[in-house]
């Protein structure tokens, strides 16, 4: 998912209002207009548009952050939670219970 940068498209317009003449700039976005309605100016009216016709969603990021949002990330986290969180709650938390059930099963074998 890629994010968009509000300075990318120029200042904010205080007279830029893409309700007017009806909603010609809306057209086709109806079921977005409470996102579409944020846009500071035509620029960044444009550039949400283009994120929801190619099916993502509108993310604005701050300078420099960008690649938070990059897929690479995701897949850190995502090796992480394999190779680190997982083996360390098997070790911890079902291992010991293992050897518990175990250790109960032999005991009322034996007897």
């Amino acid at each position: 998912m890629s994010c968009l940068y509000r300075s990318d498209y120029g200042p904010p317009d205080a007279a830029f209002n893409p309700q007017a003449g009806g909603g010609v700039l809306l057209q086709g976005f109806e079921s977005h207009e409470s996102e579409l309605l944020r846009a500071q100016n035509r620029g960044q009216l444009d550039a949400m548009k283009r994120q929801l016709q190619h099916g993502q969603e509108i993310l604005w990021c701050d300078q420099g952050y960008g690649w938070v949002y990059q897929k690479p990330v995701d897949y850190f986290f995502e090796i992480v939670l394999i190779a680190v969180i997982l083996p360390w709650f098997v070790a911890r938390l079902v291992l010991p219970a293992l050897r518990g059930w175990h250790s109960r099963a032999s005991a009322t074998r034996l007897s």
